[in-house]
C-alpha cells in the first residue's frame, strides 16, 4: 500500500466511530469530527507502518498507527505509536 492509497481509502467516505458513533470525514489533509472544526494532519511511513499525526490528538495518543487489514472491509484500525494499543476503529 503507498502513501497516495491510505489518502485515498480515508477520502473515500464518512467514518464512523465503532465505540462513539463520532463521526469522522478527511478531506484534504483535515479531519472533521462531528460538527468540531477541521484538525490538520499528515501521513508518514516509518518502518514500513504508516502513521496518523494530527495537529490535536484525536485520541489517548497522538501519533497513531493506521492498519487496514482489507480494503472491501471498509474497517480503519488506529493503534497508538508508542503504547501499541488499539485506540480508535472506524467503519
Amino acid at each position: 500500500m503507498t502513501l497516495e492509497n491510505i489518502y485515498s481509502i480515508l477520502e473515500s467516505k464518512t467514518y464512523y466511530e465503532k465505540e462513539s458513533m463520532r463521526r469522522f470525514i478527511f478531506l484534504e489533509n483535515s479531519i472533521h469530527i462531528d460538527r468540531r472544526a477541521f484538525i490538520p494532519f499528515r501521513i508518514y511511513k516509518e518502518n514500513d507502518h504508516f502513521f496518523l499525526e494530527p495537529d490535536t490528538a484525536i485520541a489517548d495518543e497522538k501519533d497513531l498507527r493506521i492498519v487496514i487489514e482489507n480494503i472491501a472491509n471498509e474497517s480503519i484500525e488506529f493503534y497508538g505509536k508508542k503504547g501499541g494499543e488499539k485506540l480508535l476503529t472506524l467503519e
